[in-house]
């Protein structure tokens, strides 16, 4: 009889064949008495060989009836294995044209992995209950290309392996999420080329690429060198993407004190690369010249907003004005509050909050805050997390104002009402249509009311 079978029989398949038990594993026999392969001993009593078409294998003989092999028999062996594979390790994607390619390291298990297996779908799954579009098995592999998928949608994907038992791996991999694009399949083998370099004062220089590029995680500004026209170098001190470059194509450098109209050459070096992992080529692609300049760089913001004026417009909305454009957080109800200036227990929902021109036509300096029914005394807002376009946070002590509330029943009263001062929305799809009725023009004008 062959003791200790492979328990994991949907990996370690046993064929029923003439009173024989193939084992289809790699398999490797010691003399007469004892069969190993790379995980197991097993003690064998007999050993035959035969030959199934072209492959050799090494059988045992059954010495009892082949009843003893049942299905039933080979489930239990398969149940007792509930040891998980290893931990998704390294789970990466590239986006191609219609399809996505996606890498991973190999797992490990007690016995063996089967496969892995790829979820994906166009919405993110975050919550419990939610779930992936499709999913596919990629089998035994370490990468596998996935066809079949809309360009410019985003796809979201998830990971894991799993052993023949259906153990899965104790941690899945982090969702990625890639957008394919046409084009793309893997033909992107350009490297990124310097378009211009220009000196934006005299101690910055604006470098444009071909292409969108990625900057290297440490020490970027090692990446770029400088010079003049007798090699003296100029040290670049600092190189950041252009926060305002959507396209990801602008590099900012920050460097020594320039000198006014010396000839300046910029190298670049192949640590600088492109989306698609491309470094840039040494040579003339990597060259740029500017000339230098001697004005000043501008000086930096760091006035934070400051509220300027609150009013109340009704019995549940609030005006809030700030001296400059802000920049609300992700739950904007929580950057303001507003409660009973005798009582600050007391208390108003914020609802909701929409920013608008302030009375000097600032973009996004007033903020109309939606409350819960105010009552005919004075109330303090205070402002907290706000920000400006340069990340300057509002001071505490600037962020505050008072304002007397305004009851329902005072306006159904004919109360006082702060004058409204934000314009009605544009129309939309505004179209004009011209036709030529009995010698006279005629124009038509539709449009779509606002939102």
């Amino acid at each position: 009889l062959c003791e200790y079978f492979f328990i994991n029989f949907k990996i370690h398949i046993f064929e029923l064949n003439s009173g024989f038990i193939v084992l289809k594993k790699y398999f490797y026999c010691k003399g007469i008495e004892k069969c190993t392969d790379f995980w197991y001993n097993y003690p064998i009593k007999q050993i035959t060989k035969i030959k199934m078409k072209t492959k050799t294998f090494k059988i045992c003989t059954a010495l009892v009836s082949l009843a003893i092999f049942s299905v039933a028999n080979m489930t239990a062996f398969a149940a007792s294995d509930s040891t998980k594979p290893s931990d998704v390790e390294n789970f990466k994607g590239t986006a191609l044209d219609a399809s996505v390619k996606l890498t991973w390291d190999a797992a490990t298990d007690n016995v063996a992995v089967t496969g892995y297996k790829v979820y994906y779908g166009l919405k993110p799954v975050a919550k419990s209950g939610e779930t992936y579009d499709s999913n596919k098995d990629a089998g035994s592999v370490l990468n596998y290309t996935l066809t079949g998928l809309t360009n410019d949608k985003k796809y979201y994907f998830l990971f894991f392996f799993y052993d023949a038992a259906g153990n899965e791996s104790g941690s899945w991999a982090k969702e990625i999420s890639l957008t394919p694009v046409k084009g793309a399949a893997g033909s992107d083998k350009e490297a990124p080329k310097v378009s211009s370099a220009v000196a934006m004062n005299k101690e910055q220089v604006k470098v444009v690429f071909s292409e969108a590029v990625v900057l290297p995680l440490q020490d970027p500004q090692d990446a770029f060198t400088v010079e003049d026209d007798n090699f003296k170098p100029l040290a670049v001190l600092k190189a950041e993407m252009d926060k305002d470059d959507k396209e990801e194509k602008i590099v900012v450098l920050t460097t020594a004190a320039q000198k006014k109209d010396v000839k300046y050459k910029l190298t670049v070096g192949i640590d600088l690369k492109d989306k698609a992992g491309n470094p840039i080529i040494s040579g003339t692609s990597d060259i740029a010249g500017f000339t230098g300049s001697d004005a000043e760089k501008p000086a930096e913001d760091k006035k934070a907003p400051e509220v300027t004026k609150v009013e109340s417009m009704d019995s549940t909305h609030v005006i809030v004005t700030f001296n400059e454009g802000i920049v609300l957080g992700i739950d904007p109800s929580k950057n303001f509050s507003v409660m009973q200036e005798a009582d600050s227990k007391k208390t108003l929902d914020v609802l909701g909050v929409e920013l608008g021109k302030n009375g000097a036509g600032v973009e996004d300096a007033s903020a109309i805050v939606t409350t819960s029914a105010q009552e005919n005394v004075n109330y303090v807002v205070v402002v907290s997390g706000v920000k400006d376009a340069d990340s300057n946070e509002i001071n505490p002590a600037k962020g505050s104002g008072k304002f007397m509330g305004a009851s329902a029943k005072a306006e159904k009263e004919g109360g006082d009402k702060i004058k409204d001062i934000i314009p009605p929305k544009d129309v939309l799809n505004l179209l004009a249509k011209k036709t030529l009725d009995a010698k006279n023009y005629i124009v038509t004008l539709t449009w779509s009311m606002p939102i």
